[in-house]
């Protein structure tokens, strides 16, 4: 039996040659390809099914990124402005971090009659468990026992004018 011709661009038919072929497809290019630019001046080549947004963004441009990387890799020329351009790609789909604030700062309200507390001697350890039944049930985790414990150790109330009311 013949060994199977291996796939190359030379005489392959169906190909234009006034336009590169997808960094993708590469042989089985089909129609016309469009330079994408990643950023990092990093561009490349797709046809339009791997150009398309439903293939970028397809599994949060895992795929796009993974494929590219591979390819890249493959051949040798994953350079650092091609991973930034990648991780880039990632980055922007993933949109705004959204990361969560430390207990102080997502309980102002609770801060401050907490602090009105210790300016008048309560101790934390006499708060956190109210503090911790009363808001059990809550979507936000209240403050832990050690935030309490540091919230009466920078005894803010005495730089503090205090709270109106």
């Amino acid at each position: 039996m013949p060994p199977t011709p291996l796939p190359t661009l030379y005489k392959a038919r169906g190909l234009s040659t006034k336009q590169p072929v997808c960094a993708i497809c590469v042989e089985r290019t089909s129609g016309k390809t469009q330079q994408v630019r990643l950023g990092h001046g990093v561009a490349v080549w797709l046809c339009a099914g791997h150009a398309g947004r439903e293939f970028q963004t397809r599994r949060s441009g895992r795929d796009f990124v993974r494929t590219l990387s591979g390819i890249w890799r493959a051949n040798g020329c994953l350079t650092a402005a091609r991973s930034r351009a990648l991780h880039a790609h990632l980055a922007a789909l993933a949109g705004p971090s959204r990361r969560p604030r430390p207990g102080s700062y997502t309980w102002p309200a609770l801060r401050r009659q907490l602090e009105a507390a210790y300016a008048t001697g309560a101790r934390p350890a006499d708060v956190a468990g109210s503090v911790h039944a009363r808001y059990a049930a809550w979507p936000a985790r209240p403050p832990s026992r050690r935030t309490l414990e540091r919230w009466a150790a920078q005894r803010r109330w005495l730089t503090r004018p205090p709270p109106p009311g």
